[in-house]
C-alpha cells in the first residue's frame, strides 16, 4: 500500500531491493521503501521480525548485501561519513544503557553525543559552544538535579530521558528510536511521550519501534508492519486496528482508539 500523498515529499532514506543476513541467516528480505521528511513513522511487528535490524541499517551498524539490483542511500549518498550521519540523525537504542560502565556520570553520558565515547576525559575537550548547548539541554530536559549522579544508579525513565538528550546534541531533524518505552513505569512512559511530542512540534521527524500500542505517539502519521523480515504493509495509522494487528501478531485482540491514543484488549475464545 502506498500513500500517494508522499510522492511530492523529500526523501532522506531510500532502500531498494535490500536483503540483510546475520550469521548466514536472512533477517530482512526485499526491502523497498523511501523514508521522507515530514513523517513520524511507527514500526510494528512480532519479536524477531527484523524491526531493530531495519533501524540498525539507518545507523550503519549493519550493512545490507550488495547486488546490481540493490541500493541504499542516506541523504542521497550511498557512502556517508559516520560523523555527518550523527549530525543529521539522532539514535536511541535500548542496548546503549548496557554500554555505559559503572561510575560514568550522567553529564559524561549526555556529552558523549558529541564524541561517541562514554568517558569523562572527552567531556573536558568540549568547546564553549558545545558546553552551552549541553547545559541548555540539561536544563530543558530537567536533568540538572541528577547531572552528577552515576548513570547506572538512575531509574529506567531517567536513563531513557538522558539518552534522548544525548541523541539531540547536534539538533538533528530525524530521530531513530528502538523501543524507547521499554520497561518504563506509567509516569516515565507519560513523560517520555510528552518529550517526544515536544520534539515533533519542533519539526523533528521520528521513526520508532514499540511493542506497547498504548505508547504510540499521537502524531504518528505512517505505520510500517514487519513480519518475518518483510514489510507486509505500509500506510496510515488506520492500520492500527483489530483485524490487522490480530493477523500481524497471530492472536485475537481488540484494538480501541480514542483521541489519538490506542489500547489493546484480549478477546476471549
Amino acid at each position: 500500500m502506498r500513500d500517494e500523498s508522499r510522492k511530492d515529499q523529500i526523501t532522506w532514506a531510500s532502500l531498494k531491493n535490500i536483503n540483510v543476513y546475520i550469521d548466514q541467516k536472512k533477517i530482512l528480505s526485499n526491502i523497498n521503501i523511501n523514508l521522507n521528511y515530514g513523517e513520524n513513522t511507527l514500526i510494528l511487528g512480532p519479536n524477531g521480525s527484523g524491526k531493530s535490524t531495519f533501524l540498525k541499517l539507518l545507523n550503519r551498524s549493519i550493512y545490507p548485501i550488495k547486488s546490481n539490483h540493490s541500493s541504499f542511500k542516506l541523504f542521497n549518498k550511498e557512502d556517508i561519513n559516520i560523523w555527518d550521519l550523527r549530525k543529521k540523525i539522532g539514535f536511541l537504542f535500548k542496548e546503549m544503557e548496557q554500554r555505559v560502565n559503572n561510575g560514568v556520570k550522567l553529564y559524561d553520558v549526555i556529552s558523549s553525543g558529541f564524541s561517541g565515547i562514554f568517558n569523562s576525559r572527552y567531556s573536558y575537550l568540549l568547546s564553549e559552544r558545545e558546553k552551552i548547548k549541553l547545559n541548555n539541554l540539561i536544563n530543558e530536559w530537567e536533568l540538572s538535579h541528577i547531572i552528577d549522579n552515576d548513570f547506572q544508579s538512575l531509574s529506567d525513565g531517567q536513563k531513557r530521558r538522558a539518552l534522548l538528550a544525548r541523541s539531540i546534541v547536534y539538533e538533528p531533524k530525524i530521530l531513530v528510536l528502538d523501543e524507547p518505552f521499554c520497561n518504563l513505569d506509567i509516569k516515565s512512559n507519560l513523560i517520555l511521550n510528552q518529550n517526544l511530542n515536544k520534539l515533533i512540534n519542533q519539526s523533528v521527524n521520528i521513526i520508532y519501534v514499540t511493542h506497547n500500542i498504548e505508547s504510540i505517539l499521537p502524531k504518528t502519521n505512517r505505520v510500517l508492519l514487519i513480519k518475518e523480515g518483510k514489510i507486509i504493509n505500509d500506510g496510515s495509522p488506520d492500520l492500527i486496528n483489530t483485524e490487522t494487528l490480530s493477523k500481524l501478531f497471530n492472536i485475537s485482540i481488540k484494538v480501541i482508539e480514542q483521541e489519538g491514543y490506542w489500547r489493546m484488549l484480549p478477546i476471549s475464545n
